[in-house]
């Protein structure tokens, strides 16, 4: 169920991590306090994707997400069904850092963010929920990475998702910039009326 993965996320705030990991319990704390460059600056451009990669939990499967990254020059990355368990944070040899979450000994679902190097020294706090918060002079950013239920999920699985998006939004910082990335699982299809600039015609035939 779902909710298993949710009630994962939480417990995941007292699970250790090994391997040079940081555990869970770090991850709640500010990173280290000195003077944080700011990731976002008038006339500065920054690109963010969110994929869904259907799994990390292969060989050289993270190497090849980032990879991908660097073609598109994206420096923030949100990731759905990343499929690792607990939670944590990793830094990989291309220097990017992958923060994580997921189910605590099943190998399903599971989000994630990933960021290149330079963004990373802008990251003031995280969780594992999960969400991050970047240093800015202007206007701090908040970015919440989620994976939503389908629309084939039972009622009270869905209702117990969006409560706890809702949780999470309501614990970011008023002023901050907020973006809730992730995949919705939404139904595609070709009605798009009153919102052509943002949706094409993806019906699948």
């Amino acid at each position: 169920m779902y909710r298993n993965s949710v009630n994962s996320l939480m417990d995941g705030l007292s699970h250790d991590q090994h391997d040079g990991m940081t555990s869970a319990n770090e991850s709640l704390t500010r990173e280290v306090s000195r003077k944080k460059p700011s990731l976002l600056r008038p006339k500065s451009k920054i690109k963010l994707g969110a994929w869904n990669v259907r799994t990390m939990y292969e060989v050289s499967k993270s190497a090849q997400v980032t990879n991908t990254m660097q073609q598109y020059d994206i420096d923030i990355l949100g990731v759905s069904e990343c499929r690792w368990t607990g939670s944590g944070r990793m830094k990989l040899n291309s220097g990017h850092t992958i923060l994580y979450s997921g189910h605590q000994s099943n190998h399903i679902r599971g989000v994630a963010i990933i960021m290149k190097e330079e963004v990373t020294k802008t990251l003031l706090e995280w969780e594992p929920i999960i969400t991050a918060r970047f240093n800015s002079k202007y206007c701090k950013l908040t970015i919440i990475q989620c994976y939503a239920p389908t629309n084939d999920a039972d009622e009270e699985t869905k209702a117990e998702f969006y409560e706890q998006l809702q949780y999470i939004f309501s614990k970011v910082p008023q002023h901050d910039l907020v973006l809730i990335t992730g995949d919705m699982n939404a139904k595609v299809g070709s009605e798009n009326t009153n919102v052509e600039e943002i949706m094409g015609k993806m019906d699948v035939g």
